[in-house]
């Protein structure tokens, strides 16, 4: 199966890590050239990436394409925030979207992303536009004001007042104008679904509080996609980068079905699920830093948007303790009431924290959380490993924002045992970009398992000279073998090594000279665990700390 991906930027986990899922599902991924994207200082080149996806479509015939359409409407997720560009010229690109499914004797599924432009709580104008660095906080209260206003609420007097002397009006005017320009082209997408040319569509919601002018938008989107009766086929929620992989797991798991005997009941049985614990079970009320709601419903949301089975954990004993699938305390501590999992449920692990979520990037002016004790989730999460069955092991990291919990990922590497259960593992930025990242790599494990990519190889390749699907199967599944163990390479090395433990050292610098310095003992742990040593190349793609890139040589 061919899948056109059109990703929201060129960074890594936006660009190289969803192919690299797709090749581990043994599913060819078509990417642009990535100088068409977009980047951190520069948009992307719209009309040719447009004429690109244009020519694939026609000439290859992708099964699917999974698009960004903040890259094409805007230049990406960065320009979104930027960009003087006007209405009309965004919809004018759209409208070269809408034709996708007539340039091919097979129309594609097309499933899309689109943003909520978020609005952060900092005086850092890097991805935003050049006054964030002196009206950041006030404008992010001033929209939460205007949100609370709006709800019926009485935020402190005078409070909104004060905020608008502070903020210039014109800036004040640009902000809204952005908004009101990208919330009317999200709200045209919703509305002209009905037409067809996307099957799914993604409104994700990037950094936000409880409150804010973002909040509100996607409580509109979500009221009006019930109104047009649209919940099957459109998913809002806290998220952004992972998506392309949420839409991904979601196409995979639909061709999975597909490939089945197309009975209903029989389709259920083999569509793959979840049984979900909380470690600790407290975890789940915690905040979410950077999406404005608890880890609770982050889970539930990303779950639900890959089209996952959802199967509340069975009673566990630990020690004296007993926790249910919802992570609350049960009153029923007979261990033997543990049920084995069906071949094609995992045991989905929400690694988090007691009470407050850690976080490995420390703002000035904010409470420094690198330091949490999870004693007592590593201890849990640890047995609940070992006590899983059925398909695997799924590790969805969010104790800390910003990186893995290096007491967790250090107890993991010494238990070979217990690591060889793990068939997805994530802990990086949000929650969300942790749950979309970590359910993906397991749905690309079981596409390839359950003999879905096979299948839809030979279905591919059609008729007579289907038999030649079947040539070099062997090698391509130690190849894929091979792809999903980079997947756990990049997400160990990414969210534990670098992010947990490496970033704070380079105070700032991107030295790739000192990076691969301090991060080659932690690559060797890794190597050690996973009976791999990958020949890879580290780089700052943006020129920043914030994230490296990993690359595998001859891929």
């Amino acid at each position: 199966m061919k899948i056109l991906l059109i990703p929201l930027d060129d960074r890594p986990v936006t660009f190289t890590f969803p192919a690299l899922v797709a090749r581990a599902a043994r599913v060819e991924a078509i990417l642009p050239p990535r100088h068409l994207m977009g980047s951190l200082t520069r948009p992307a080149q719209i009309d040719e990436l447009l004429a690109f996806a244009e020519t694939t479509i026609a000439r290859q015939e992708p099964a699917a394409v999974i698009v960004c359409l903040d890259s094409l409407l805007y230049g990406g997720l960065i320009t979104g925030r930027r960009s003087q560009d006007d209405f009309k010229t965004i919809m004018s690109r759209l409208d070269r979207v809408k034709k996708w499914k007539t340039l091919s004797s097979r129309p594609p599924v097309v499933m899309a992303q689109s943003s909520i432009m978020r609005i952060s709580d900092n005086y850092d104008n890097t991805e935003e536009k050049e006054y964030w660095s002196r009206f950041g906080r006030e404008i992010f209260e001033w929209s939460a004001c205007l949100h609370r206003l709006a709800r019926g609420e009485k935020p402190t007097a005078g409070l909104l007042e004060s905020l608008e002397r502070r903020i210039p009006a014109d800036i004040r005017q640009d902000y809204l104008d952005t908004r009101r320009r990208n919330f009317s082209t999200n709200m045209t997408l919703l509305k002209s679904m009905n037409e067809g040319y996307i099957d799914h569509l993604i409104f994700s919601q990037d950094d936000s509080g409880a409150y804010g002018l973002n909040v509100s938008e996607k409580e509109r989107l979500i009221s009006t996609s019930a109104q047009l009766g649209l919940t099957d086929k459109v998913s809002v929620y806290a998220g952004a980068d992972e998506v392309m992989q949420t839409l991904l797991a979601r196409l995979l798991i639909a061709e999975g079905l597909r490939q089945g005997s197309g009975r209903t009941e029989a389709a259920a049985k083999r569509a793959p699920g979840v049984a979900v614990y909380f470690s600790p079970g407290g975890c789940s009320a915690a905040a979410s830093r950077y999406e404005g709601q608890d880890i609770g419903t982050t889970v539930a949301s990303h779950i639900d948007a890959s089209a996952l089975r959802y199967k509340p954990g069975d009673h566990f004993k630990s020690g004296d303790a007993t926790t249910s699938g919802d992570g609350h305390p049960s009153e029923n501590n007979d261990a033997s009431q543990n049920r084995p999992l069906s071949a094609n449920t995992f045991t989905l692990i929400i690694h988090g924290p007691n009470d407050r979520q850690g976080d490995h990037i420390t703002l000035p002016g904010l409470a420094d959380l690198s330091q949490i004790d999870t004693t007592e989730a590593v201890s849990e999460t640890l047995f609940l490993i070992e006590k899983s069955t059925g398909a695997g092991v799924i590790i969805a990291d969010v104790a800390y924002a910003n990186g893995g919990d290096p007491k967790l990922i250090e107890a993991l590497l010494m238990r070979p045992d217990l690591l060889r259960k793990v068939k997805s593992y994530s802990g990086w930025n949000t929650a969300g970009n942790t749950m979309g990242s970590a359910l993906a790599i397991a749905v690309a494990y079981w596409f390839r398992e359950s003999g879905a990519a096979a299948a839809s190889a030979a279905s591919s390749a059609g008729g007579p000279g289907a038999s030649a699907a079947g040539k070099g199967e062997a090698k391509e599944a130690e190849k894929s073998l091979d792809w999903h163990k980079q997947c756990l390479f990049v997400r160990l090395v990414d969210d534990w090594a670098y992010q947990a433990c490496v970033r704070k050292l380079l105070q700032g610098e991107p030295s790739t000279q000192k990076l691969a310095e301090l991060i080659g003992p932690y690559i060797a742990k890794v190597n050690a665990a996973l009976g791999m040593e990958p020949s890879v190349r580290l780089s700052f793609p943006w020129k920043r700390t914030f994230e490296i890139e990993i690359s595998f040589e001859g891929t």
